[in-house]
C-alpha cells in the first residue's frame, strides 16, 4: 500500500529524510525477514542494535527505515535518497504505530481483551476463548500455548514465547479479522507492556489476575514490575480486577477511571462476582456463584481454587461484553482448559499424571493445595529451575514443595546458556538438610522419565513448568520437546518390556 506519513499522521516522528509518501507493505524488525517494500525498524535488543543492520535491510528492499540515531539515518539518506528515513524518539512506539497503520487498524474490527498477571494468564485466556466461542462469538487466544482460533491452532510465526511483537501482532489481527474471528484475547506480559508491544491500541477489556515476584532479571525491582503491568489499564475501556490479590488490585482501583468489575473467593470481599462454598469431586468443582444479589449453582470440570478465580475473571469478561449471567452459567459445565494447565492424563496404568505450567513459588503453592484435594496414594512432584528466568526464586521453589510430596524430582527448564547442574544446585539450596526424598535430572526429558519411574499405580505424578512453544531453549536454540510424547514413549517401552519378559 502507499502511505503518506505526514497526511495520515499516525506515526510520531521528529524528522523525515526522503519522500513522505512511500510504498509500505509490512513492518519488520529483523533485517533477515525484510522484503521489497517493507518497513524496517531499528530496535535495540538485548544483544543487538537494529541500527547495525540498516545496510542489510536496504539491500533486502526496505522502503522506509525507522530509527532513533538521526546522524546515522541522515548519512544513509545521502547514499539512498530513493528511500525514506524516519527519525523517532521511541522506536518501539513507532513500530506499533506503523504496524497499526499498515494493518488498516484491524484491531478495531475485533473485540480485544488482554490479560496480565504473574500467574493465570494462559488459563484465563483459554477460559475467555471457551466461554465466548460457546456464546457464538468466534474468539482466538494468543499466548504461551500459541495462537488458537475458534476452529484450530493457527500456524503463525511468533518471535516471542507469549506476547508477539507489535509488528507481528497487527498482521495477526488483520488475518484473524479476514477469517471471520470476532474477538481476540491476548496474554499481555509485563515485558511486552514495557516494550510497547501492545501500544497504539485500546483494549475493550483488561483483566488482572495477581502479582508476585517474577521477571526481576528484566525489571530489577517489584515496583518496576508492577508499574509495567499497570500500563495495560491506561489503554483499556473496562477492567476486571481480582480483589483477593494484595499485590496490585488496590493500585488498579486507585488509578483506573473506566468501568470496573471485581471478583473474589472471599465472602466479605464486596466483589461484584464471588465464588463460595467450593467442593471438589472427581469430575471437577462445584461452587455457588454470587452476583447482583443472586446465587447460581455451578459445576465445572476445573480443579483448584485459583482456577475458579481464573474462571470468575473470564465470566466477568463476558458480562462486560454484554452477556447475561444466566446464559454464561449455562456454558460453564463445558469449559475448556488450556493444554498444560492442570491437564490430567489418566490413561497410563491407573495413575494420574498432571501437567501444570506452575513456575513460580506462588503458583506452585496453589497447585499443590489443589492436587492434594484429589484422592491418591503417593505424590511425586517434579520442580524446575528455569535458566532464562530469575535465579533468586529457585530456592523458593524447593521450600514450597518440601514436606508436601512423597518424592521430589529437581530438573531444569530452558537452561539457556547456563550449566544445568548450576541451575539444579540453585534450586536445591532451598531444601533443609533433613530432606531425603529428592532426586535430580539434568534435562526436563530425563526429569519426566525419572518422575514416572518413581511412580506406582494409585499415585499422582505432578510435572510442573515447561509448555513453552513445544521446545526447550538451550544455548540460543529451540530444541523440540513434548512431555506428552515422552510420557507416551515411556509407557510404550514399559509395555514392550513387560511383554518381552513374559515371553522369555
Amino acid at each position: 500500500m502507499i502511505i503518506n506519513l505526514v497526511k495520515q499522521n499516525k506515526v510520531n516522528f521528529k524528522r523525515i529524510y526522503g519522500a513522505s509518501s512511500s510504498i509500505a507493505n509490512i513492518v519488520r524488525f529483523d533485517s533477515r525477514r525484510v522484503a521489497s517494500g517493507d518497513v524496517f525498524v531499528c530496535i535495540q535488543g538485548d544483544n543487538h542494535d537494529g541500527h547495525a543492520y540498516i545496510e542489510d535491510a536496504i539491500a533486502q528492499g526496505a522502503s522506509i527505515i525507522i530509527g532513533t540515531e538521526e546522524d546515522l539515518l541522515k548519512s544513509f539518506y545521502r547514499q539512498y535518497d530513493d528511500r525514506t528515513f524516519l527519525v523517532v524518539e521511541d522506536a518501539r512506539l513507532a513500530m506499533a504505530q506503523m504496524a497499526v497503520l499498515l494493518s488498516g487498524e484491524a484491531w478495531k474490527k475485533l473485540i480485544t481483551i488482554a490479560v496480565t498477571g504473574t500467574n493465570g494468564k494462559t488459563t484465563v485466556a483459554a477460559y475467555v476463548r471457551s466461554i465466548l466461542n460457546q456464546l457464538l462469538v468466534r474468539t482466538t487466544s494468543i499466548g504461551t500455548c500459541g495462537i488458537i482460533s475458534s476452529k484450530e491452532k493457527v500456524d503463525f510465526f511468533k518471535s516471542t514465547p507469549t506476547t508477539p511483537e507489535s509488528a507481528d501482532l497487527h498482521v495477526l489481527f488483520k488475518q484473524l479479522a479476514a477469517e471471520g474471528e470476532k474477538a481476540v484475547v491476548l496474554e499481555a506480559t509485563s515485558i511486552a507492556l514495557e516494550q510497547k508491544r501492545t501500544a497504539a491500541m485500546t483494549f475493550d477489556v483488561a483483566i488482572h489476575t495477581n502479582l508476585s515476584p517474577e521477571h526481576l532479571e528484566f525489571h530489577e525491582t517489584m515496583d518496576n514490575y508492577k508499574g509495567a503491568k499497570l500500563k495495560l489499564f491506561d489503554q483499556a475501556s473496562s477492567a476486571i480486577v481480582n480483589l483477593d490479590d494484595e499485590g496490585m488490585s488496590a493500585d488498579i482501583l486507585d488509578m483506573y477511571r473506566g468501568k470496573v468489575l471485581t471478583y473474589s473467593l472471599k465472602q466479605q470481599s464486596g466483589a461484584d462476582l464471588a465464588a463460595l462454598n467450593l467442593r471438589t469431586d472427581m469430575a471437577g468443582t462445584r461452587f455457588d456463584l454470587y452476583a447482583d444479589g443472586k446465587s447460581y449453582a455451578v459445576h465445572t470440570p476445573i480443579f483448584g481454587e485459583y482456577n475458579i478465580a481464573n474462571l470468575l475473571a473470564a465470566v466477568g469478561t463476558a458480562i462486560l461484553l454484554g452477556f447475561d449471567l444466566d446464559v454464561i452459567v449455562d456454558v460453564l459445565g463445558a469449559i475448556e482448559s488450556p493444554e498444560g494447565r492442570f491437564e490430567v492424563l489418566e490413561q497410563f496404568g491407573k495413575r494420574k499424571i498432571i501437567l501444570d505450567y506452575a513456575h513460580t513459588p506462588a503458583a506452585l503453592d496453589q497447585l499443590l493445595d489443589a492436587v492434594n484435594t484429589i484422592p491418591h496414594h503417593r505424590l511425586i512432584v517434579m520442580i524446575l529451575g528455569v535458566g532464562i528466568r530469575d535465579f533468586g526464586k529457585m530456592p523458593k521453589m524447593a521450600k514450597t514443595v518440601e514436606g508436601r510430596a512423597d518424592e521430589i524430582v529437581v530438573s531444569v527448564d530452558h537452561p539457556g546458556y547456563h550449566d544445568p547442574q548450576t541451575i539444579i544446585d540453585s534450586v536445591c539450596k532451598g531444601f533443609s538438610d533433613s530432606v531425603q526424598n529428592v532426586s535430580m535430572a539434568l534435562t526436563r526429558a530425563d526429569g519426566v522419565r525419572l518422575a514416572l519411574e518413581l511412580s506406582q499405580e494409585g499415585d499422582i505424578v505432578l510435572l510442573t513448568g515447561g509448555q513453552i512453544n513445544g521446545a526447550q531453549f538451550v544455548k540460543g536454540k529451540a530444541v523440540p520437546h513434548s512431555d506428552h510424547a515422552i510420557i507416551q514413549s515411556y509407557f510404550e517401552e514399559q509395555s514392550a518390556e513387560k511383554i518381552k519378559s513374559t515371553i522369555s
